[in-house]
């Protein structure tokens, strides 16, 4: 498979929907927990882990995407302000629509915290993420 059709507009578009719809139904389905052990603030790190690979993958469809023709700054400003904003309302969604789902505001913060690091390590690499744009814009 080449560059193009692996970051072409709808193998990113499919997977920015997809996995935005899992982390919706990881935030307001209702899990039946066989173990009883749990470990203080391990489900942070899970929200923390989801939104950084959720605003990875919704940067890379801004910045990657033809039909988007977004470069990495408006890319990185966009889907912070989309995840961050999402991340607030799956936890007002866990209030209002769930019984068994409790809303917790240290949740925001890991969601918060998550997409941060993810523009952080956009900005760290941004010289060869935007080589790799122009590579693949030139071999197309």
């Amino acid at each position: 498979m080449n560059i193009k059709r692996l970051l072409g507009h709808n193998i990113l578009f499919t997977l920015v929907i997809g996995l935005t719809v899992l982390v919706t139904w990881a935030s307001l389905a209702k899990f039946i927990n066989p173990v009883t052990f749990t470990i203080e603030g391990s489900d942070k790190i899970g929200h923390f882990i989801a939104y950084f690979i959720l605003t990875i993958v919704w940067a890379l469809f801004f910045f990657f995407s033809e039909k988007m023709n977004k470069n990495l700054k408006q890319s990185l400003i966009i889907t912070s302000i989309v995840c961050i904003l999402y991340g607030v309302l799956m936890e007002v969604l866990q209030a209002v629509l769930t019984t068994y789902r409790s809303s917790d505001w240290y949740d925001v913060v890991a969601n918060t915290s998550g997409t941060i690091f993810a523009v952080l390590v956009f900005v760290m690499f941004k010289n060869r993420i935007v080589r790799f744009k122009q590579y693949k814009q030139k071999i197309s």
